[in-house]
């Protein structure tokens, strides 16, 4: 049984809204101390990368941050090659691409679920 894309598009909004709240309020220096919160950004940014490569090509290019192969890519280096890992780039990520891919994805979700009430309740 296959899973509905949509739902991985839920997960890539939890993620990067669990990433917002994570890095809300810290600087840098602050996200690089605590080990429990760059941890859990890592991991959602794994989650992010993985649910991208599930999304349909239409809708992964509707996500501008996401349309390319970088949060797979991601999630790859962070799954495989943890050792290399630069934490200035991490940082860049959830604080910049993060919050555009999230409003992206929380539009296209708007969207799309908009467009399904349309065709699930004809007037």
């Amino acid at each position: 049984m296959s899973r509905d894309w949509l739902l991985y598009l839920g997960d890539l909004i939890e993620s990067g809204e669990k990433i917002e709240r994570f890095v809300s309020g810290r600087t840098f220096d602050t996200f690089l101390s605590e080990e429990a919160i760059f941890d859990a950004v890592l991991f959602n940014l794994q989650v992010i990368g993985e649910a991208t490569k599930k999304l349909p090509a239409e809708a992964r290019s509707t996500l501008s941050e996401a349309g390319g192969a970088g949060p797979a890519r991601l999630r790859d280096l962070i799954a495989h090659h943890y050792f290399a890992l630069d934490a200035e780039i991490i940082w860049e990520v959830a604080t910049t691409h993060v919050p555009r891919m999230l409003a992206q994805a929380r539009e296209l979700m708007k969207k799309t679920q908009n467009d399904n009430r349309g065709t699930d309740n004809p007037q």
